[in-house]
C-alpha cells in the first residue's frame, strides 16, 4: 500500500507498505516506469490552460463581482483595486457587461479617507468613473469617528452596515472576492 501523509512542516512522506516490497509486487523499475509515463502524460497537457475560456459564459450576462477590503494594509488595497481594475479592463474590452462593487469596512475603510494614502485617489476616481460602486461601511464610520465629508467624494456609504450589504450582493449573484 503506498500513501501519502503530510508532515507538520509541509513535507510530504510517502509511505509504502512493506509487504509490496518483501513480496516483489513493486519493483523500482517498475515505479521509475510509471512515474515517467506520468511526467510525459502530463507534460503534454502543461499548456492545455490556454483552451479554457471562461468569457464566453459571460457573452450575454453581466459579470457580477463584491470586492472586500477589511484589512489596513496598502498592499491588500492594491490587490483589491488591482482585481476591480483588471475586471473592468478585460470585460470592457470584451464587450461583457459587468457590476463591480468594492467595499471596505473595519481598517481597510482608510483607503477611502483623504487622510490616509493618498497614491490610491487616482485609481479609485478612475474605477468609480468606470462604473465601479466603491462602497464605505457606516457601522465602520460610526466606530470610527469618520464624518462622510472625510471619505472621497466618489465614495457612497451603506447602511447599516458592509456586511448585511455584501450578504443582499451574494445573493443577488454576485461572486465574493476578498483578497
Amino acid at each position: 500500500m503506498v500513501g501519502v501523509w503530510p508532515l507538520k512542516n509541509g513535507e510530504r512522506r510517502i509511505i509504502m507498505n512493506k509487504y509490496l516490497l518483501k513480496n516483489g509486487l513493486l519493483n523500482f523499475k517498475a515505479v521509475f516506469i510509471v512515474l515517467a509515463l506520468t511526467l510525459v502524460y502530463f507534460s503534454g497537457n502543461a499548456y492545455a490552460y490556454k483552451k479554457i475560456q471562461a468569457l464566453p459564459y459571460f457573452k450575454n450576462k453581466t459579470m457580477k463581482v463584491v470586492i472586500q477590503i477589511t484589512q489596513d494594509s496598502p498592499a491588500r488595497w492594491k490587490l483589491a483595486l488591482g482585481n476591480a481594475a483588471k475586471v473592468v479592463q478585460i470585460m470592457s474590452a470584451h464587450g461583457i457587461n459587468y457590476k463591480v462593487d468594492v467595499v471596505a469596512y473595519g481598517p481597510g475603510l482608510k483607503v477611502f479617507m483623504k487622510k490616509y494614502d493618498k497614491k490610491f485617489y487616482p485609481l479609485l476616481q478612475s474605477l468609480s468613473t468606470y462604473g465601479v460602486n466603491l462602497v464605505a461601511c457606516h457601522m465602520t464610520m460610526l466606530a470610527m469617528h469618520v464624518h462622510e465629508k472625510q471619505l472621497f467624494p466618489f465614495v457612497n456609504v451603506v447602511y447599516p452596515g458592509a456586511v448585511a450589504y455584501i450578504i443582499k450582493k451574494e445573493m443577488q449573484g454576485y461572486a465574493y472576492i476578498k483578497p
